[in-house]
């Protein structure tokens, strides 16, 4: 896929998405009471069915396009059929799950798509700590039938009613609705409270601190021991390795992810600070830590000659081209290096 495929569908996404959230809006307005702006109302409508048709014509184009029925393609399905053929409720709201995978990797969202991936990678510990707040729940509520049942049937008749007791004490949320008022009941209802704090506050520190983790790799700092590691820079003089420093930009991939495609516009130079990565050629060759990729093009002002995909999770150094060259003038050291590496390949 070239640099203007690419662009246009990342535009297209950018518009899908700028319309579903306009979309959600007008649901949220149409619900409210707002009698004396028909007219107003009568444009969103007509928008609304516009935008309708819009969506239409991209769950198609992404079916012929992905050949897979994904739960994003299911849920923008649902809704679809929903309006065209059933009407029984408006369920655009749903098509938030669209918008968030548009937007999840751009600046404003990242940190969201993080949560999520946190959420997924600490799920077997989050449901250990879910499962013991379930048992203190059901353990106090059940307790709290036993002794507040006689004095307060209505509202500890049964368990489940004295689970909602429970809920509300443990979260520390305490509507009020329902309380102990034997001495009995208010002193479990002070241990239940007690525990509360602490029971919540257990998935919130195993979230909290993955989370933070995550975010710490997300964002790793390009630091001058870094820099020494790269080959290419260990015989540069400090002052030189300080303008490195300012130029080169964190980037983090996954695995299986292309970090640029065959035929694409050659616009930076990458350097692996850690993981690996794999040149796509007949005779595949597999790029380490400080090894450094991509050159080739930028001083060629050629396209990019292979695609070349991570094979795991991968910390990349990226230098683009105008600060490459801007390195290239005032360091030719830096440019000789690169000019071997090139003469060796060719040779």
């Amino acid at each position: 896929m070239n640099n203007s495929v690419k662009n246009t569908q990342f535009l297209f996404d950018k518009f899908i998405g700028i319309l579903i959230f306009l979309n959600i809006f007008h649901q949220v307005i149409s619900s409210m009471d707002l009698r004396g702006y028909e007219s107003m109302l009568s444009y969103g409508n007509i928008f609304f069915q516009l935008s309708m048709l819009i969506f239409l014509g991209e769950v198609i184009y992404r079916f012929i396009l992905e050949r897979k029925l994904g739960f994003l393609n299911v849920v923008d399905s649902l809704v679809l059929i929903n309006y065209f053929f059933i009407g029984i409720l408006d369920l655009r709201i749903f098509r938030l799950f669209r918008f968030f995978d548009i937007f999840s990797r751009t600046r404003i969202l990242l940190p969201s798509n993080t949560l999520f991936k946190t959420i997924q990678m600490q799920r077997h510990s989050l449901l250990g700590s879910l499962f013991l707040v379930l048992s203190v729940l059901l353990l106090f509520s059940t307790i709290m039938y036993f002794v507040e049942r006689e004095a307060q049937p209505d509202k500890f008749g049964s368990i489940p009613l004295a689970i909602w007791w429970g809920m509300e004490t443990l979260t520390t949320v305490g509507y009020g609705d329902v309380h102990p008022i034997t001495p009995l009941g208010k002193v479990l209802g002070t241990l239940t409270m007690l525990l509360g704090i602490g029971m919540f506050a257990l998935p919130a520190a195993i979230l909290g601190s993955a989370y933070y983790e995550e975010m710490q790799k997300r964002n790793f700092l390009v630091t001058f021991e870094a820099i020494l590691e790269v080959p290419l820079f260990e015989e540069m003089p400090i002052k030189a390795l300080s303008k490195i420093n300012e130029k080169l930009d964190a980037v983090l991939l996954p695995s299986n992810e292309a970090v640029f495609e065959k035929g694409d516009e050659a616009d930076s130079m990458y350097i692996i600070e850690s993981g690996s990565a794999q040149v796509e050629l007949e005779n595949p060759v597999i790029l380490e830590k400080g090894d450094y990729f991509g050159e080739m093009g930028l001083i060629n002002n050629n396209p990019r000659t292979a695609t070349i995909t991570t094979l795991e999770e991968v910390k990349l150094l990226q230098l683009k081209k105008e600060d490459l060259e801007e390195l290239f003038d005032e360091h030719p050291t830096l440019f000789r290096a690169i000019e071997a590496k090139l003469e060796a390949i060719n040779s």
